[in-house]
């Protein structure tokens, strides 16, 4: 069915099914590891039953440790900032992150404002740190793919602004991805987050910067996608459908590390910036069928790669109605409503929204395929009501 391995990209990813405990023991021989600091959400760490398992291999092995639980979904600056606080406070040697984009995320501006000396408003604000102390992500989603990439997205409150922050320090030390740990993902985050998956492969392959690589590994994970999340939908404990999943995220997370998103996850940060309780792929699915279309419209010679899912599509601006439609399709049939409505985003919303775009991802928009006007997104988004 599966098989485990070590992927050696900028960091050691461990993949494999049970594959935790072994690989978690050899990391923390590797750091030499004596005191840790974990950073968790409120539950997923303990309804996978991760934490246990990580807490177990500790005490093995005489390792002292503090635990923070308090990271939420679209992390924000002053969760950082208070984690960091702990870690000042600590001075752990090895932080250990055990959760999704949010948690990962969190843990790694700590980390590398922890070891910098620097408070995470600093890095929001474009100072690059100077390195990290080690971090250990333990991957509790098949979505963000933040195992493998250089980017962590942090909100600040006071402004709405949600950024996806870049440096070459926010790379894990080692990755750990245990499908078993997702299979106690409920069966909308199993949506959710295979839909951010799948963004990230539509959106790294038409970017500016996509590649013959970044499209190969695109095609392989929206196949897996395709494939498996109806069966993992259908069936949480189906492991071999959470093992490819899992796979394809991470595929996903070295696409947009070599070729970054574009326009949807662009208008999807300034929505849950926004409104933090919307969470991610939710917000993706909701915005990329039409703005995955507008582009098509304007470049379809961008989307080859749709060619292998969408029968005899032509690459010409007047199928982007096939496209988007396709994409609605993918929505609807988890039980998604493409319209920012179902989401309680009204007409009254949309320039604030087109603002927090606007400020907050100006360096996404630019690697957008073609031009993206203020007029275009508030035209975009007004249609989506």
């Amino acid at each position: 069915m599966s098989e485990n391995f070590i992927l050696r990209y900028r960091n050691d990813i461990y993949f494999g099914t049970n594959i935790l405990e072994q690989s978690l023991k050899e990391i923390i021989n590797m750091l030499k590891c004596k005191r840790v600091l974990i950073v968790t959400g409120k539950k997923s760490a303990k309804v996978s039953g991760a934490l246990d398992r990580v807490l177990k291999v500790l005490q093995e092995q005489n390792i002292e440790h503090e635990h923070v639980d308090y990271v939420l979904p679209n992390p924000s600056l002053s969760i950082a900032e208070q984690v960091l606080e702990r870690c000042y406070n600590y001075r752990p040697d090895t932080i250990i992150a055990i959760g999704g984009g949010s948690v990962i995320d969190t843990a790694k501006v700590v980390s590398a404002a922890y070891f910098s000396n620097m408070r995470i408003i600093d890095i929001f604000r474009g100072e690059q740190p100077k390195g990290k102390i080690p971090l250990i992500a333990i991957n509790l989603t098949h979505g963000s793919g933040t195992e493998a990439d250089r980017y962590a997205v942090i909100t600040d409150e006071a402004t709405k602004i949600k950024k996806g922050l870049a440096s070459e320090v926010f790379y894990p030390t080692y990755s750990i991805d245990d499908p078993t740990l997702t299979l106690t993902l409920p069966r909308n985050q199993t949506t959710y987050t295979s839909i951010d998956a799948l963004y990230h492969c539509l959106e790294s392959s038409s970017s500016i910067m996509s590649s013959p690589f970044t499209r190969t590994l695109a095609i392989d994970a929206m196949f897996k996608i395709f494939e498996y999340l109806p069966r993992a939908y259908i069936d949480g404990s189906d492991l071999e459908a959470r093992y490819w999943l899992l796979y394809a995220s991470l595929l996903g997370g070295i696409c947009i590390d070599n070729s970054r998103t574009h326009i949807v996850h662009a208008v999807e940060h300034a929505i849950s910036g926004l409104r933090p309780e919307i969470p991610h792929g939710l917000g993706l699915a909701v915005v990329g069928p039409k703005l995955i279309g507008f582009v098509y419209s304007k470049v379809p010679e961008k989307f080859l790669i749709l060619r292998e899912f969408i029968p005899d599509l032509k690459l010409r601006s007047e199928e982007h109605r096939r496209v988007e439609f396709f994409l609605k399709y993918i929505a609807e049939q988890y039980g998604i409503e493409p319209k920012l409505s179902s989401l309680g985003i009204g007409k009254d919303d949309i320039r604030e929204i087109v603002k927090l775009t606007i400020e907050g991802s100006p360096h996404l928009l630019a690697l957008c395929p073609c031009k993206v006007t203020e007029d275009d997104l508030e035209r975009l988004l007004l249609e989506l009501v």
